[in-house]
């Protein structure tokens, strides 16, 4: 298939930019903590190499008033009782070349729920375009809503950041994904992991789930979809038996894609995501709990391929504002404001 194949080159690429980037001659070293707990010390040094071993400075550029910045080291403390997201910059320079640490500090309390948006590459984002994510978390912030996006990467698919890094960009979007890679990642995409491996580190609230566009087009039944997706359930509850799971109804293709039977049989990928939304539509009264429910939320209906998306597949700027919105009316229920 020629959109799969596309996905494999894809997924090369993306995998040897990730080794390129990880040697570039200036880069930080260290991962951020973005995460601590109200009334709690924070405390971060960062460092940073240079392969010309050119000296190197460090600097801030955004910092809440409650963190102090210490150049001796080059780390960053403090704490504060008020819950929140609070934006911090760091900056590394060899005196010809500037390199940005951006990241989104959560101080949480008991409280503070996490959200974890998993899916594929509408979920991750382009170097062209930030995802739902952005405008999504942007809803929630200006709603003062107590909560944190979770999630074991930060970057776009060619593991750089997001066009806008001004938001909480952790999350688990991954390009070229089925549902059955989310329990053993595709050999080119091995090193990100899966989802018994992430969630040794986090342990998720709710978790927005959208995945199936690229089960479609790799010819995969639906009833396999189906049970892969009962699994994540499963393993989701395992890990919080209150956590609550929000379905996506795929986005329509275009017609660059739209009309295509590319799966050996008479039908169409339209005709396929529509089997499938119905299905899931279907799939979820049989699966929800009092305790954890699982809900759908329509990303299909009223999309249009021209308007609200760039290629066909891809949410643009309009059709990630669509899709966050829909994902807030759908999730706001279950997140309390910040103190």
């Amino acid at each position: 298939m020629k959109y799969l194949f596309c996905f494999i080159l894809f997924a090369f690429c993306n995998k040897t930019f990730c080794q390129y980037a990880g040697h570039a001659p200036l880069f930080f070293t260290t991962k951020e903590n973005s995460r601590v707990s109200a009334n709690a010390m924070y405390y971060y040094q960062f460092a940073a190499f240079d392969s010309s071993g050119n000296q190197l400075s460090y600097s801030v550029e955004n910092l809440p008033g409650w963190l102090m910045y210490d150049q001796s080291n080059h780390s960053i403390s403090g704490k504060t009782s008020k819950a929140g997201q609070y934006p911090v910059h760091l900056v590394v320079s060899n005196g010809k070349t500037k390199v940005y640490q951006h990241f989104m500090l959560t101080v949480y309390d008991k409280k503070t729920v996490n959200i974890l948006c998993l899916g594929n590459s509408i979920t991750n984002g382009t170097s062209t375009f930030n995802s739902y994510r952005r405008d999504l978390w942007q809803m929630l912030h200006a709603g003062k809503y107590d909560f944190d996006l979770i999630g074991s990467w930060s970057k776009h698919h060619w593991g750089t950041e997001v066009p806008d890094p001004d938001f909480d960009m952790d999350h688990e979007g991954h390009s070229g994904w089925t549902l059955k890679d989310m329990f053993q990642a595709p050999g080119w995409d091995s090193i990100k992991g899966n989802i018994n491996i992430w969630l040794q580190s986090y342990t998720p609230d709710i978790v927005l789930v959208e995945l199936g566009t690229n089960d479609v087009f790799q010819c995969r039944k639906i009833e396999d979809i189906l049970k892969d997706l009962s699994a994540l359930i499963d393993v989701l509850r395992k890990k919080n038996s209150n956590v609550k799971i929000f379905v996506a109804q795929i986005p329509p293709l275009g017609p660059q894609w739209a009309p295509k039977k590319l799966c050996g049989d008479n039908v169409t990928y339209d005709e396929r995501i529509h089997e499938f939304n119905k299905a899931i539509a279907a799939f979820v009264p049989k699966h929800t709990t009092a305790r954890s429910p699982v809900i759908v939320v329509d990303q299909f209906t009223g999309i249009d391929s021209k308007i609200d998306q760039y290629d066909d597949i891809h949410p643009n700027l309009a059709g990630e504002k669509i899709m966050a919105e829909r994902w807030l009316n759908a999730i706001k229920g279950y997140i309390p404001l910040r103190p």
